[in-house]
């Protein structure tokens, strides 16, 4: 929770929130997790989490399990949370195989399809997931995840790459609670909230709520209002009943941090005065950032260069079979010296067998 909120923050810190050239997505998940993540942690998860994560060579989708130091789940975790061009365009190594999200060639893998409960996000089918009535029922389904096509998912995906304030991450994080014990309470696994938890009639009217629907399907008794909302406004009083734990370190979380000189820069004349001054301040950070990165990236430039030259001879090879028909018989031998140019080609099937596949 701490590094999200911690990760809201920093982005919102820049005029042009995740897209300024000093914002690092990646050096900020990497420190948070080496920060917030126990010594032991690769002992503690072994064997009871798995880490989508999709290899670049050939774009499967591997569950890893087996972790042998804090290093290797960091580093799982930080391939796990890159996205293509968001967040860069080397994308990170884990055991010397190139990785990234594993959401793009499996949104929700299945280790076995009877007992999985799937977790989502976004308005779709899964079994948790923000639900809503509604005749619209219109889907697409990207790589296994179900997503309704409605405007409330189009916010939440212009939210995960452009986050709101700090106090609307908590709300959409209450949101997914509620939406797991909503699942928990309609399949008799746990028993629904105290009466009390009701909104008041007045909390529940359209103008105070607008985006507030009831559930769609509801099992045995009925829950409370408070649970059958896709949008509950912020009410310590129902976090607290709810879940003490969660409240105090959701509240944590959000509070504010910022100093004196923070506040001062985020008064209305200095933020417009920032706007007008972005397009002469936003080339002198954008050369500051470079360089820095440039520094940074130094150690690693050979591995990336010879990475970099295999996956261009890769997407020219595929073009080129896609654009002439004549060399499709010519493609498979290009696919075999790819491992050979490409820098982890040796740790390919090593990977796979602690994949845990």
């Amino acid at each position: 929770m701490e590094i999200l909120m911690d990760l809201v923050r920093k982005a919102r810190s820049r005029n042009i929130g995740s897209l300024h050239p000093f914002f690092n997505i990646n050096k900020c998940i990497r420190d948070g997790l080496q920060e917030t993540l126990p010594d032991n942690v690769h002992q503690i998860i072994s064997g009871k989490v798995y880490i989508s994560l999709t290899r670049v060579s050939d774009g499967e989708n591997v569950l890893v399990s087996d972790f042998h130091s804090k290093d290797e789940v960091v580093d799982a975790l930080v391939c796990s949370c890159f996205i293509p061009f968001f967040s860069g365009l080397i994308p990170p190594s884990f055991r010397g195989e190139r990785y990234v999200d594993g959401g793009a060639s499996d949104n929700v893998p299945l280790l076995d399809a009877k007992t999985t409960i799937t977790v989502s996000p976004f308005y779709g089918e899964h079994d948790i997931c923000p639900k809503v009535k509604s005749t619209n029922f219109f889907q697409v389904n990207v790589t296994n995840l179900s997503l309704r096509l409605c405007t409330r998912n189009l916010y939440l995906l212009t939210r995960a790459f452009f986050p709101p304030d700090v106090k609307v991450m908590g709300e959409l994080c209450f949101q997914g609670y509620l939406d797991a014990f909503r699942f928990l309470a309609e399949n008799g696994i746990c028993n629904g909230p105290q009466p009390s938890l009701s909104l008041s009639s007045e909390e529940m009217e359209p103008e105070a709520m607008p985006l507030c629907l009831e559930n769609s399907s509801l099992v045995g008794d009925k829950l409370p209002a408070s649970l059958c909302l896709t949008s509950v406004p912020w009410d310590e009083n129902i976090w607290e009943t709810l879940s003490p734990k969660l409240s105090i370190a959701v509240s944590e979380a959000i509070k504010d941090r910022d100093g004196y000189l923070s506040k001062v820069c985020n008064l209305l004349p200095i933020r417009i005065l920032s706007y007008i001054m972005l397009p002469c301040t936003l080339p002198v950070e954008l050369a500051i950032a470079v360089v820095h990165r440039l520094v940074i990236w130094f150690p690693d430039i050979p591995d990336d260069i010879q990475w970099l030259q295999w996956a261009t001879s890769q997407v020219c090879a595929r073009m080129t079979t896609c654009l002439l028909p004549s060399t499709r018989f010519r493609a498979p031998e290009s696919d075999d010296q790819a491992p050979k140019n490409g820098h982890h080609s040796s740790l390919h099937k090593p990977q796979c067998g602690s994949a845990g596949l």
